[in-house]
């Protein structure tokens, strides 16, 4: 999606998928059975904890093993085996307002922030976004062997360099056996290390230069390793992380305090931890820096790279405003009074944040199965309402699909489901099946409603 000629390929390849994901979906909804391939894709994701979800119920989602046989969880392939190497007996920490001390909110957020051993833990296996997309393959009748590499915190510089809490993963990357790699950055890495606000210079945490140079390098490692095997090049997605509130409001609402070391409060004022507060539109401020970052850094590789692997982006960040746009979802979460009906996309427990990052900073599970969602459009070229029928609460289809899983209702599904299709659509040709597939999948589609636009 980096220069023109990405642009038409990708209008192609969601074509063609299309075509072929229909009528898999198709099959799967009459018992007739999805089309398989006769073996599975093997796809890597890397990244961080806006990869593995950060909080429940996406953070287990899906998730197993990285020595699980088969292909029906998330190969976290950081956890070979169940309970992980230094977890054992080791159970989730959940704080809540009922078992952490203090009076009020604010009491029992400066307990935690000195009890370490209270804050809440993540403890794998991982799934997360990389477990819903896997969820999606299931539902649209294909056949994907998911793997995950995910550090919180983690820096696609990082693991290049093979340092600090990436070290010992760069051999898992640059791994021949994947034919898809997806990449994920820190959240706010790829941004630029000034940015302007009302006519002023702010400092931001960005390093565009290490986030390049991350993309680079790991790319021309998975590339070499496909090269030294005689196996074709794997096909690359940079994941374009969703913006964050916490760097663009602020807030007087005492049950949903920014509190926090990655906080300009606790920074002594430093305007990089909140950047864009000031912005008319800040959320759309940084989503805009986040796409100019991810679609930059693919295309450079691509022209510097003829004939190695394409690197495309899916644009999840982009997708977040969309839904914003679209009344949908909160553009500020911050606020003591939401309009009514809008979803949360960013996570809202104080609690479960503290005692680093905010409340604002990670997504919610709705924000988790937006990212999905555009990611699942992105890679396997199908139109993300394919898999969200406005069923009833009691339809099996829905119970067992990611949404039901996850606690999304299936309305709000299919309104994720809009936004990530018309993010799709606004950044590249709109997929269409070939007609007699068109055809076909109409009957399905017309007795589900899976097309139908969000009212205006």
């Amino acid at each position: 999606m980096g220069d023109a000629s990405q642009i038409l390929r990708l209008g192609l390849k969601r074509a063609a998928l299309t075509a072929a994901g229909t009528l898999g979906l198709l099959g799967a909804l009459t018992s007739v059975g999805p089309a398989r391939a006769d073996d599975p894709t093997n796809i890597l994701f890397v990244g961080n904890s806006f990869t593995h979800g950060r909080y429940d119920p996406a953070l287990n989602y899906n998730a197993g093993a990285g020595n699980a046989p088969g292909n029906g969880v998330v190969h976290d392939l950081l956890c070979p085996t169940v309970p992980c190497a230094g977890a054992e007996g080791v159970a989730p920490v959940v704080p809540t307002l009922a078992n952490t001390p203090g009076a009020t909110l604010q009491d029992k957020l400066n307990y935690l922030q000195t009890h370490p051993a209270a804050q809440y833990s993540e403890v794998g296996p991982f799934g997360g976004v990389a477990g819903i997309f896997l969820q999606f393959t299931k539902e649209a009748g294909l056949d994907y062997n998911v793997s995950l590499i995910s550090v919180s915190s983690a820096t696609l510089n990082g693991y290049a360099k093979n340092s600090g809490s990436e070290a010992g993963d760069l051999p898992l990357i640059e791994n021949s056996r994947y034919s898809q790699v997806v990449l994920q950055d820190q959240s706010f890495e790829p941004l630029p290390s000034t940015i302007t606000v009302n006519g002023q210079s702010v400092p931001t945490r960005g390093n565009s230069a290490a986030f390049r140079s991350g993309v680079n390098t790991l790319v021309s490692g998975i590339d070499a390793a496909d090269a030294a095997a005689g196996k074709p090049y794997a096909a690359i997605t940079l994941v374009e992380t969703p913006p964050i509130a916490a760097y663009g409001y602020t807030s007087t609402n005492p049950n949903a305090p920014i509190f926090g070391s990655s906080t300009m409060a606790a920074q002594g004022g430093n305007k990089a931890y909140a950047p864009y507060i000031g912005d008319a539109n800040p959320i759309a401020a940084m989503a805009s820096d986040l796409h100019g970052a991810y679609e930059s850094a693919a295309a450079a590789f691509v022209a510097t790279n003829p004939g190695k692997s394409q690197v495309n982006v899916s644009l999840d960040g982009d997708a977040w405003v969309t839904a914003i746009n679209q009344g949908l979802a909160e553009q500020n979460p911050f606020l003591a009074s939401e309009p009514t009906g809008q979803i949360d996309l960013w996570d809202s427990n104080p609690l479960l944040a503290c005692c680093t990052t905010p409340i604002g900073y990670h997504p919610s599970a709705d924000g988790d199965y937006l990212n999905a969602l555009t990611l699942f459009g992105e890679i396997t070229g199908l139109d993300p309402r394919s898999l969200t029928a406005e069923f009833d609460a009691s339809n099996p289809l829905y119970l067992n699909s990611a949404a039901g899983a996850l606690g999304i209702s299936a309305s709000v599904a299919g309104e994720l489901a809009v936004a990530a299709e018309d993010t799709l659509r606004a950044n590249g040709p709109a997929s269409v099946p070939e007609p007699a597939s068109l055809a076909l999948f109409a009957v399905g589609a017309a007795g589900f409603g899976w097309y139908r636009r969000r009212s205006a």
